[in-house]
């Protein structure tokens, strides 16, 4: 994907690679070996389990990829969903309980639709905006970094402290 042309981009696509590869290494390093009970097991106050986290990630790759792509093809109409959204809820209920085989199986398709979108963003593409019924209008740039590249990080390191 380097090419030079548009690092901005660059920058978004080697963020999201590196927490892929980071979560591809936790599921076949600790997760792997760890006590399966635990990955179904909530840290506590509210948190999410690991593989809650997990079944997040695959779900919210695509469905921000989705929006991306719709948002350059038409830019200033509203964008993303709140944290109530039926999509979201439905697919950690759904998926929170999947085993680690299902979870490492469904996730490079996932990740493959957030790459193929992002490979075909130029850094121009950044600038456009969009609406949020929450947080109101803002550059495609802060979109990505609020809701695909920070997220994905953030998820990562729960993972991590639940280990």
């Amino acid at each position: 994907m380097t090419t030079g042309n548009n690092p901005n981009v660059e920058v978004i696509h080697r963020r999201v690679r590196t927490s892929y590869d980071e979560l591809n290494r936790l599921l076949d390093g600790p997760l792997a070996t760890m006590d399966t009970t635990k990955v179904y097991r909530s840290p506590g106050s509210g948190e999410w389990t690991i593989m809650e986290n997990i079944a997040h990630i695959v779900e919210f790759l695509p469905y921000w990829a989705d929006e991306i792509a719709k948002l350059v093809a038409h830019p200033g109409q509203n964008f993303g969903r709140t944290q109530q959204h039926e999509g979201r809820l439905r697919a950690i209920q759904e998926h929170g309980a999947d085993s680690m085989n299902q979870a490492r199986a469904a996730l490079p398709a996932s990740y493959k639709h957030m790459e193929t979108v992002l490979s075909s963003l130029k850094d121009s593409d950044l600038e456009l905006t969009g609406l949020h019924s929450k947080f109101g209008e803002h550059k495609l740039s802060w979109f990505i970094e609020d809701f695909v590249t920070k997220h994905f990080e953030d998820h990562i390191e729960q993972i991590k402290s639940c280990l």
